[in-house]
């Protein structure tokens, strides 16, 4: 089951590819900023694997996690 079966209420969001990402099956290259902020702010991973996976710093991450907060 994918952990986001949905599309977001706006439907700006590729659920299926942020989750590629995430699994790392899909470079982050084929996500839009606002994928990769999503991306960062609801997964689970780690500050440094969502760094890694999303192809941003560690500081990004924790920026991006913060201003959701």
């Amino acid at each position: 089951m994918s952990a986001w079966p949905y599309a977001t209420c706006d439907g700006q969001i590729d659920l299926v590819a942020v989750e590629r990402v995430l699994r790392g099956t899909l470079h982050h290259s084929a996500l839009t900023p606002e994928e990769r902020k999503y991306a960062a702010r609801h997964s689970t991973v780690s500050v440094k694997d969502a760094a890694r996976l999303l192809g941003v710093t560690d500081k990004t991450i924790q920026r991006w996690r913060e201003e959701a907060s």
